[in-house]
């Protein structure tokens, strides 16, 4: 009868351990796929620098999602952020670990001051229609969650502030607490910059942002386009 109670409170602490949270453990993604380069994602330094408390660890971001290369883990995409909460970077919430290249809350951004934004810098211009972003991949914490942002794109220039002109919105998010990895899709639009901007509830966490475009998303050339436009509508001229 001892045993039997001991091995099933062994299986109810198990169980809710999965309740709480899941290690989903994702493999490594590749370094390269065609001719994008991603960064280097270095988990034994990252969990190295992790302070969990008790929570899951940093967990691998894809470098590539169904045969899409994420664009926000390119060597040469930068991060930025109207702000960050105080007191913690480097220890976990730091604007760089928008686009680290792993998940959970130790490898997270929380916002300062609202209204406010993060966002990625490609890098170049590309094709986009799709993006990712959550709380806490791992659900260890339930918390600081997004329900009220705008996703925006801009291709000439990253104003500070979100209603310039040249920031194009292209998805509105109003409702739903934001927990999971959650995916966003949009309709295919040039960007350079990605702009999660973020309205309401304080202390809102992304953990990571994740960006994709189709398989070959930076074939797009926007100077070539209008080269070829204008010789088409001068020799129409002639």
């Amino acid at each position: 009868m001892k045993h039997t109670l001991y091995y099933m409170s062994v299986i109810l602490l198990i169980i809710c351990g999965t309740i709480a949270y899941a290690v989903h453990d994702e493999d490594k993604g590749p370094e390269k796929f065609g001719n994008y380069e991603f960064k280097e994602q270095d988990i034994k330094a990252a969990t190295d620098a992790c302070e969990a408390g008790g929570k899951p660890g940093p967990e691998y971001v894809p470098t590539v999602r169904d045969k899409q290369p994420n664009l926000a883990l390119l060597k040469d995409a930068k991060p930025d952020a109207s702000s960050q909460l105080n007191g913690w970077c480097p220890q976990r919430h730091c604007i760089e670990y928008l686009n680290d290249g792993f998940y959970n809350n130790c490898r997270s951004w929380i916002i300062g001051t609202l209204p406010g934004w993060a966002q990625i810098d490609i890098g170049a211009v590309a094709n986009v229609n799709t993006i990712y972003f959550g709380s806490d991949h791992s659900q260890g914490f339930l918390d600081r969650m997004a329900k009220d942002f705008d996703i925006l794109v801009a291709t000439v220039k990253a104003d500070a502030d979100s209603e310039a002109n040249t920031w194009k919105k292209v998805y509105t998010h109003k409702g739903d607490n934001i927990s999971k990895t959650t995916e966003f899709t949009f309709d295919d639009v040039e960007a350079r910059w990605v702009r999660v901007h973020i309205r309401s509830n304080a202390g809102t966490r992304i953990d990571e942002i994740e960006i994709y475009g189709g398989g070959d998303p930076m074939a797009v050339d926007p100077t070539n386009k209008m080269t070829i436009v204008w010789g088409q509508i001068k020799a129409n001229i002639k």
